[in-house]
């Protein structure tokens, strides 16, 4: 599941831009980029957060496994 990945990645990126590791120009790009993926797949995002709100997890911790033994979609 693309959402969960790009939860994940979106997650890595703030924290290297919140830690100054990297470039932080190039990452924001990358930031950015992965938020754009991120609204592209709305019903995947929101099976996501739906997911790890009832797992009491953030969303970035969310597994597709996860997701789909929760009843959200792909």
């Amino acid at each position: 599941m693309k959402s969960s990945l790009c939860l994940r990645k979106q997650a890595d990126l703030e924290n290297q831009i919140m830690n100054g590791h990297g470039i932080a120009v190039a990452t924001e790009w990358e930031l950015a980029a992965t938020r754009r993926r991120l609204v592209a797949y709305p019903q995947a995002l929101n099976a996501v957060l739906q997911t790890a709100r009832a797992l009491r997890r953030t969303p970035d911790t969310v597994s597709v496994r996860d997701v789909t033994d929760f009843g959200g979609s792909n």
